[in-house]
């Protein structure tokens, strides 16, 4: 039998959209054998993988409409721009990781992170995953607008600098197909960095310059990436989930009400596709 994958991009607050496809997922007991995460898509498999539907809205709308989330509070409190800290003590608080569905699950999960060190992509997998989430804490951590978490004596971040889509790890994981679930509407289009950016990521890390020429040209292995997926699309390899139309919601919204709605959406885009995603799904099986 052929492995199928499940892939998350991030997107900041974006991710509330994948959240809310995952709670459909687990109400149709729609299970895959891989998944690999990215920055927010990361954090919201977790619920998915230990089959926590309350966790995912919590994980996806509750925990980034407060002030702690973004902004000013997370500036002056944890010195970032994003509350990683108290974002992901609120989920564990609220709706605790049920640790031991989590690693009995059979579902192969993998969260991207980014060595600063030596300037490449690590996958973390499942049975790496500590119960103090610096994992899924690093893989949020957003180059520049967080700070970098360190793990055995490592620093990471966000992966999303050089692998947006996980896709060639699902496929270097002998998945046959994807499911691949965007936070981005039908014309996105990633621009590259702006110049502040750029001369930031260099004083910042100037150490590291390595850092600043991924930065450089994230844009364009975002294009080389989508191309993949869309590539193996047109061999009827993948399958792609992504907002059916544009809310105004960007990977700074914290209006709960709005969150909610873009929730909602996955979950609705998601259902109405419900039996194209299973005859898919079938079909890379056989």
């Amino acid at each position: 039998m052929s492995k199928i994958g499940l892939i998350c991009e991030g997107g900041g607050t974006k991710a509330a959209y994948t959240a809310g496809v995952l709670e459909c997922f687990l109400d149709q007991d729609i299970e895959f054998p891989y998944a690999a995460g990215i920055s927010a898509g990361a954090f919201c498999l977790l619920s998915y993988v230990s089959k926590q539907k309350d966790r995912l809205r919590v994980t996806g709308v509750d925990s980034t409409a407060r002030k702690e989330a973004v902004g000013l509070y997370p500036i002056l409190h944890e010195r970032a721009v994003f509350g990683i800290n108290s974002t992901y003590d609120f989920v564990e608080e609220k709706v605790p990781l049920d640790i031991k569905t989590f690693r009995e699950n059979p579902c192969e999960l993998e969260m991207g992170l980014y060595n600063i060190e030596t300037g490449k992509v690590e996958y973390f997998n499942k049975q790496q995953y500590s119960e103090d989430g610096l994992i899924v804490k690093a893989a949020c951590a957003l180059l520049m607008l967080t700070h970098p978490v360190k793990i055995n004596g490592k620093r990471y971040m966000d992966g999303g600098l050089v692998d947006m889509i996980p896709i060639e790890q699902a496929l270097r994981n002998d998945c046959k197909g994807v499911v691949f679930i965007s936070t981005k509407e039908e014309n996105y289009v990633r621009k590259p960095a702006p110049k502040w950016q750029m001369c930031l990521a260099r004083i910042l890390f100037r150490k590291e310059p390595y850092i600043a020429k991924d930065l450089s040209i994230r844009h364009e292995n975002y294009h080389k990436q989508w191309n993949k997926v869309k590539e193996l699309e047109k061999e009827n390899r993948a399958l792609i989930l992504r907002p059916s139309m544009d809310m105004g919601i960007t990977r700074y919204t914290t209006d709960g009400e709005k969150l909610g709605k873009w929730y909602d959406l996955g979950y609705k885009d998601t259902l109405k596709r419900i039996d194209e995603i299973r005859s898919f799904m079938n079909e890379i099986k056989e």
